[in-house]
């Protein structure tokens, strides 16, 4: 039999604990929306977050010329449409926090009606020990396209090719 002294020590240590867990998902949930990330990086935690069985990280592609960036992540998760649901919610508020509105799958900003970055989730074919996989692809404008009109008008071409008007 333990001691009381012990046994509030455990309780205590449980209880700082659970603060301690709450403060991070606190922190987390609010960098997570952060506009200093880009919207991959975003998407990459909080895919992490969500994930049932990690998987490694896929690359990004830069493309320097043409402005933008580009990357694709598998997704092992439980509940494929569960899943898809609260991405859409998550992206939305993601594109919402930078001034923008999802419209489809791109998110374009609310006063000049300009491409900030394309997301597609879907269904994916892959073996993740029994449970759904999910795709989750973005292309994002490269950070220097806010200072380099040449980078700016390079990523408008390219979103105008993959279906932006």
């Amino acid at each position: 039999m333990h001691s009381i002294k012990w046994i509030l020590n455990l309780k205590s240590t449980l209880m700082l604990t659970l603060l301690l867990g709450g403060y991070a998902n606190v922190i987390f949930a609010n960098d997570l929306y952060s506009t200093h990330l880009s919207v991959i990086s975003t998407t990459q935690a909080y895919i992490n977050q969500q994930t049932v069985y990690q998987q490694p990280q896929q690359n990004i592609v830069y493309h320097p010329t043409l402005g933008y960036m580009d990357y694709q992540q598998i997704w092992c998760n439980d509940a494929h449409q569960q899943q898809t649901i609260n991405y859409q919610r998550f992206i939305s508020k993601v594109c919402s926090k930078r001034g923008g509105e999802l419209i489809n799958h791109w998110c374009i900003l609310s006063d000049s009606h300009l491409p900030l970055f394309y997301t597609f989730i879907a269904p994916y074919d892959a073996d993740c020990n029994g449970e759904s996989a999910t795709i989750v692809h973005i292309m994002e404008m490269l950070p220097t396209g806010k200072k380099d009109p040449t980078v700016a008008v390079s990523w408008i071409k390219i979103a105008k090719s993959f279906g932006f008007n």
